[in-house]
């Protein structure tokens, strides 16, 4: 991967459940890291084989590896939202990380 695909400022958060002034509770993404990346949308033969993995995904995310990545994590860029399925990193290189994502409408 060359890191000058990585062109894309998204935010990683952590939906936290908080209770709320009335007794309730609220959901509310804590803020986890904020980064660069690559976002492609999933097309064709890749959309079919990220199918066979048992869970829908619709884009990968590229970032730069670091640790504390997690599934109950959830990527935002811009006004979108990405649900992350499957984290990959390849090679186990700790150069990048792949996160497969569901994109949330």
């Amino acid at each position: 991967m060359n890191s000058g695909k990585l062109n894309r400022r998204i935010s990683i958060k952590e939906e936290k459940k908080i209770k709320d002034i009335g007794g309730g509770q609220t959901t509310q993404p804590l803020p986890i890291a904020d980064t660069w990346a690559s976002i492609n949308t999933l097309t064709g033969r890749e959309f079919w084989q990220a199918q066979q993995m048992e869970a829908e995904v619709s884009h990968k995310i590229t970032i730069r590896y670091r640790k504390g990545i997690k599934r109950s994590q959830v990527v935002f860029y811009n006004e979108r939202k990405f649900d992350i399925e499957y984290i990959f990193n390849r090679d186990e290189a700790n150069k990048f990380l792949e996160l497969y994502c569901l994109e949330r409408v």
